[in-house]
C-alpha cells in the first residue's frame, strides 16, 4: 500500500520486538516500533519474494501438527485487478466460482469481488490454501500474476469461522467508477520485493507515499530510519 519514488534535485510483532513509545529513530512495523535492522532479522529472502508467475511455495517440511483435531492453518492474502473489467455476467460467474471452490476446499475468510477483480484474506489447511490458489490460476490465467502471500503454521484458533465473499462495485472504496480507473497496463512503476523495499527505505533520495487510508497508516507503517527516505502520509480518506 505504498509507492516509492526517487525524490526530486516511500499485526503481530516481529520476533524479539516490543511496544515502545514513538521515537523517530525506529522503524514502525505493523504498529510495533522496531529498528529497520530488527525488522529484517531472521528474514529468509526467498520467502519474501513474490510468487507472481512462479510456482506456489511448497508446504514447509517442518510444519508441526501437535493436535490432529486442530491442525495449524495457513493464512493467504491476495488481490488481483482485472483489465479489461469483468462484464456483469463474468462478475457473477467469478463470485460463484470463488464461493464454490472455497467451500469445496474448506477454506474460510473474507473477500471482495468486483468487476475490477478479487481481494481476499483466507484461512485453511496448508494443502487447501495452495489448492485454492492453484484453482484460481487454472480457472483464469490472470491469477498467475497474483502474489499469493502465504503464512503457514498459525494457531488453529486464528481460522475464520466461515467464507464470505461480498459482491462489490470496487475492490478499494475510492468512489471511482471502473470506467474511470487508470489503466494498469499503462503503469510503468516497478514492483519491489520486500528486501529491496527495506533497502530503499534507507536511501535519502527516495520518497515513500502511503496510499492506504489515513486510519491504516496510523495503525502501522514502515518509518524510514534517520537520514533515509522521506515518508509522506497524504491522509487519504477513501481507500
Amino acid at each position: 500500500g505504498s509507492l516509492l519514488l526517487p525524490s526530486p534535485p516511500s499485526a503481530a510483532a516481529p520476533p524479539g520486538s516490543r511496544a515502545l513509545p514513538w521515537c523517530p529513530h525506529r522503524a514502525m512495523v505493523a504498529g510495533w516500533e522496531v529498528s529497520l535492522k530488527e525488522s529484517m532479522k531472521g528474514m529468509v529472502k526467498e520467502n519474501a519474494r513474490s510468487v507472481a508467475k512462479r510456482p506456489l511455495p511448497p508446504i514447509p517440511a517442518d510444519l508441526r501438527v501437535d493436535d490432529p483435531w486442530k491442525p495449524p492453518i495457513t493464512l493467504c492474502l491476495f488481490y488481483q485487478y482485472i483489465e479489461p473489467a469483468w462484464t456483469p455476467k463474468q462478475h457473477r460467474a467469478a463470485l460463484a466460482f470463488v464461493h464454490d471452490l472455497g467451500r469445496k476446499l474448506h477454506v474460510t475468510g473474507r473477500g471482495r469481488c468486483a468487476e475490477e477483480g478479487l481481494n481476499c484474506t483466507l484461512t485453511g489447511s496448508a494443502e487447501g490454501i495452495r489448492e485454492m490458489a492453484q484453482g484460481l490460476r487454472d480457472w483464469d490465467p490472470i491469477f498467475n500474476e497474483t502474489d499469493f502471500k502465504l503464512t503457514d503454521g498459525l494457531d488453529n484458533r486464528k481460522k475464520f469461522k466461515s467464507l464470505t465473499i461480498q459482491k462489490k462495485s470496487e475492490l478499494v472504496a475510492y468512489g471511482l467508477p471502473v470506467s474511470m480507473a487508470p489503466s494498469l497496463k499503462a503503469n510503468e512503476t516497478k514492483h519491489l520485493e520486500a528486501d529491496e523495499y527495506h533497502k530503499m527505505m534507507a536511501q535519502p533520495d527516495t520518497v515513500i507515499i502511503d496510499v492506504r487510508n489515513h486510519y491504516e497508516a496510523q495503525i502501522g507503517h514502515f518509518q524510514p530510519p534517520p537520514g533515509g527516505a522521506e515518508f509522506i502520509d497524504p491522509k487519504v480518506r477513501n481507500s
